[in-house]
């Protein structure tokens, strides 16, 4: 299930397993993957080729994903992977560590991600539920991390 932590004064959203072919693939995490990329296709922070842009934006936050090489996220995944450097593995891992980086100089994917999410959500962040393509298990993880959403 996806979560979240704080690090550096700021909450970082957070897979609690691997995303990508031949992974656990939970449905949350998952979910938490999608919106990151199809926020990373809308962020105008976000300094990807169109190419690149029109890969992410083919990701649909809440559709079934079976870790397929040819799904749309799986596709994501590696063109995010090949753009950034580091390692090429096929999959979003989840932050094992508070230094900000993976090996000393490349940030973590899902951080990467998240950038990209607090730039599309802006004075809403880290209120994943307040974007329109939210979808209903992240939704939940959302309202179980923050509960005084419920009331608003």
């Amino acid at each position: 299930m996806a979560s979240g932590f704080m690090a550096d004064a700021r909450f970082w959203w957070n897979v609690d397993s691997h995303v990508g072919p031949f992974c656990p693939n939970k449905i949350e995490d998952v979910q938490l993957v999608q919106l990151g990329y199809a926020c990373k296709a809308a962020s105008t922070k976000d300094t990807s080729p169109p190419a690149a842009k029109a890969i992410f934006a083919a990701v649909v936050p809440g559709a079934l994903y079976t870790g397929a090489a040819n799904d749309p996220l799986s596709i994501a995944i590696r063109t995010h992977q090949k753009l950034k450097g580091g390692t090429q593995d096929g999959r979003v891992s989840p932050v094992q560590n508070s230094t900000g980086s993976y090996d000393g100089e490349n940030l973590w994917m899902i951080q990467g991600l998240d950038n990209c999410m607090l730039d599309v959500l802006k004075s809403a962040w880290p209120r994943l539920d307040k974007h329109p393509k939210c979808p209903g298990a992240l939704r939940a993880v959302v309202l179980r991390v923050f509960p005084e959403a419920l009331n608003f």
